[in-house]
């Protein structure tokens, strides 16, 4: 009975809800919000661009296969072998074998896979044949030119952008060790350190010049990283100084400033 009472009161409130309507109206639902005075095309709001972020591209970090940490390497025992000449032409001889000897007991072994992989022969030979001279006190001269083109040699040809990512690693890992070797007051404390920073930066120099580009974007990339470099070697009082008036923030600055310009070509 309850059933049938609840479809009667049912049929009931539909004839209810029906009177008042025109026959073949439709009905309006008054929750709906009401319809624009304007088009469609007038009411919509396009949404802003997003802003293009300097994000780097996503690499291995595998000198085997990623080139900016191949160059970048690379950069690394070259600065050692720059802190070394240097050194030795000053008759600095102790000080000068660490450097010489740095590259092939660490960073060199470290690359031979990638050298492998690269299908590369690598350079040890030149390597060795230098440490070996410098030990006997011999001239040295030419053997660090030979080697400093065979390394230059083995570095892949790329583009601007990932050779100013490698530099601004070299800046950066020059930074660690200039603030590693130098106390708040600007003494020495560790000499090693200080002439590896000097070196790395040295050497991004070096790779920077041979650098030139008609793309405007690109030449304006490289000016900034020159400027950079420029301010970077300013903190350094010579290889020998028991003393500076350098800051490793500038170098970290400059660092950051040269894969901000770097990133901005990818």
């Amino acid at each position: 009975m309850s059933w049938r009472v609840g479809l009667w009161f049912s049929v009931i409130a539909l004839a209810l809800s029906g009177c008042g309507e025109k026959p073949g109206a439709e009905a309006v639902d008054e929750s709906a919000p009401a319809p624009s005075a304007v088009s469609d095309s007038e009411n919509v709001t396009e949404a802003p661009e997003p802003i293009a972020e300097e994000t780097p591209e996503i690499r291995s970090g595998d000198p085997a296969d990623d080139d900016v940490e191949f160059i970048y390497r690379l950069g690394l025992i070259r600065g050692h072998l720059l802190s070394f000449i240097e050194l030795y032409r000053a008759e600095a001889y102790e000080t000068a074998a660490a450097h010489v000897q740095h590259p092939g007991s660490e960073l060199y072994d470290a690359l031979v896979p990638a050298f492998e992989a690269r299908a590369s022969d690598g350079f040890a030979g030149g390597l060795n044949a230098l440490a070996d001279a410098s030990a006997e006190r011999g001239d040295v001269n030419a053997l660090y030119a030979d080697l400093v083109v065979a390394i230059r040699a083995t570095a892949p040809k790329t583009s601007v952008a990932v050779k100013l990512l490698a530099i601004s690693k070299m800046v950066a890992t020059a930074a660690e060790e200039f603030e590693a070797g130098v106390a708040e007051d600007g003494a020495i404390t560790d000499a090693h350190e200080y002439q590896d920073a000097f070196g790395f930066l040295s050497v991004a120099r070096e790779m920077l010049a041979s650098e030139n580009s008609s793309d405007i974007n690109e030449a304006e990339a490289i000016a900034v990283a020159h400027e950079q470099l420029d301010l970077s070697i300013n903190a350094f009082a010579g290889l020998l100084a028991e003393a500076t008036e350098g800051q490793a923030e500038t170098i970290y600055a400059a660092a950051a400033q040269i894969e901000r310009a770097a990133l901005r070509l990818q």
